[in-house]
């Protein structure tokens, strides 16, 4: 693990948040992970505690946050305010003033009675209306008739959204001097809406870091932002990065851009330092020549322990074929075989911890996983903290059906080789680890195989006798695909898709594999990004490298 004891801190909305300004199950997972496992991470806010403690809940925040700016730093689990920098002491009968007179209609945020309350004019709601949306239900909203009732009790924060204020007047009413800070930028979900925000001159998302690096004492804080509020943390920090969906500004100022806020960049970057990365040798190309030879050797093997199952299942006095122990509800002989081939003479069946590994090798773990990655969780968990690991999928491309007698064996009828051209299932396996993609210790390789199917039927029938009384069989090792880097998963995109693209022009090219399910392991590996809408539709590009 890395030496330095670095502090994480991130904006939230247009940076750790998607677009639909919610944090994915994957970074969720991700970051709580990283968290169990001694890395320090937080979050600054222009929220206050109550909507950005339910998006961030999943992620199990245990350090204090950064709340509205910089005002509030509270505790990331129940909300409690450590430290409040207020306007309690300010006067705001100009800026009360000035609200009537310019007919502006500000979001007051306050403490009133003890309680935290989010204050509007209800004769100037339609000005707030989209403001007002996001947080229905939410029982901070409180409707003023007045601008005295609006600005009742502690207040510690005003919003504007489209102000009519000239520069001048800006400056007139919060400058410094007066005990203000303002900051303005345009939201990253509604880019027509310039959000106008003002509190007290001691607050700053800068300061509120200042004041985290005190109270945790890392060696380092990086930052990560995408708006013009970011601008002080930038300064503040140690290191600061900008999401690619970042104001050019605020890019200028960084020491780096990482990808978007839709291909949760913040956790996969976090993760990428803080994984201690074990000796492996990558794979030169994404797509390897199988060795004939040695695949010929596991599939001798295989056989010879297939067969003694036959054997001892004959002595035992099985009448039917499946009983003696060929026909089976699963691809047993597959994983046998995979498994010999990628030993190549190293250890089977290793323990690592309370879990068994299939394949121990010189470059670490091999799992032959023939579905539901969904079990490997726990496994992945456990093996990726101590070594390299790669998980090998058995895809069919080509498959022949055989049915044969169940007793004697007999050849019954014989298919041609179909070919598989769907990846949706692969996909949707990958979907199930999604979590662990992006860890530079682990490897996922595509063994592609010939396949040759045996159902065990009633020769007079021709039904199967029971459920699952079939063998498979892989003929040949056609190639042997490997993803390392998010630049191997565009080896499955089919010639032609074109630079930009929606779902749907996706669909054309993929065909029979789901592309909605391809585009979002593609997103999640960093392999594409989102870039924008053509009318409602979402427009991606797949990325350079």
């Amino acid at each position: 693990m890395p030496s330095k004891k670095t502090l994480y801190i991130s904006d939230l909305d247009g940076t750790l948040l998607t677009g639909k300004s919610g944090l994915k199950d994957r970074a969720a997972e991700l970051l709580k992970r990283l968290s169990q496992n001694g890395t320090m991470f937080t979050y600054a806010t222009a929220r206050r505690f109550g909507p950005a403690d339910f998006r961030m809940k999943k992620a199990e925040i245990n350090l204090p946050v950064i709340l509205m700016n910089g005002v509030i730093i509270a505790d990331g689990q129940t909300g409690e305010i450590i430290s409040l920098n207020g306007l309690e002491h300010t006067d705001l009968s100009p800026i009360k003033k000035a609200v009537e007179q310019y007919g502006e209609a500000p979001i007051v945020f306050s403490y009133i009675d003890g309680n935290q309350r989010t204050s509007y004019l209800e004769s100037k709601k339609s000005r707030v209306k989209s403001f007002l949306d996001d947080l229905k239900g939410d029982r901070s909203l409180r409707s003023c008739s007045s601008c005295d009732e609006l600005f009742e009790g502690n207040v510690h924060y005003l919003r504007f959204i489209n102000p009519s204020f000239t520069d001048e007047v800006k400056k007139e009413l919060f400058g410094a001097e007066k005990g203000f800070a303002y900051t303005e930028y345009f939201d990253c979900y509604r880019k027509n809406e310039l959000w106008l925000e003002v509190f007290s001159v001691n607050a700053s998302k800068a300061n509120a870091v200042n004041k985290l690096r005190e109270m945790l004492n890392p060696d380092e804080v990086v930052v990560f932002g995408d708006n013009l509020n970011d601008l002080s943390m930038f300064c503040a920090a140690d290191r600061a990065y900008a999401v690619s969906n970042a104001a050019e500004e605020l890019k200028k100022t960084a020491v780096g851009i990482i990808g978007s806020n839709e291909q949760i960049s913040v956790p996969r970057f976090i993760e990428a330092e803080q994984s201690e990365v074990f000796a492996y040798s990558p794979h030169e190309n994404a797509i390897n020549e199988p060795n004939a030879a040695r695949f010929g050797r596991a599939m001798a093997k295989s056989a010879e322990a297939a067969k003694a199952r036959e054997e001892k299942g004959k002595k035992a006095g099985a009448e039917s074929v499946s009983e003696r122990g060929i026909g089976t509800l699963n691809e047993k002989r597959i994983h046998s075989v995979l498994k010999n081939y990628f030993s190549n003479d190293y250890d089977q069946e290793a323990k690592i911890g309370s879990f068994y590994a299939d394949i121990v090798t010189e470059n670490g773990i091999f799992e032959i996983q023939t579905g539901n990655f969904g079990k490997l969780n726990k496994k992945l968990e456990v093996m990726l903290s101590v070594c390299h690991v790669t998980v090998v999928y058995p895809y069919e491309k080509r498959t022949r059906v055989i049915s044969a007698d169940d007793i004697s064996g007999e050849l019954l009828r014989e298919g041609r080789f179909r070919y598989n051209n769907s990846l949706t299932e692969f996909f949707l396996e990958l979907y199930r680890i999604k979590s662990f993609l992006t860890n530079p210790n682990l490897t996922i390789c595509i063994a592609e195989l010939d396949v040759e199917r045996v159902n065990y039927v009633s020769e007079k029938t021709g039904k199967r006798r029971k459920r699952g009384a079939f063998t498979k069989t892989p003929l040949a090792l056609r190639r042997e695909i490997y993803f390392e880097k998010p630049a191997d998963y565009l080896s499955l995109l089919p010639e032609g898709v074109p630079e930009e693209f929606t779902v749907k022009e996706l669909q054309k090219y993929t065909k029979a594999t789901d592309a909605k399910l391809m585009l979002e392991i593609l997103l999640y590996v960093g392999a594409a990004d989102k870039i924008g809408k053509k009318g409602n539709a979402e427009i991606y590009k797949i990325e350079k490298f």
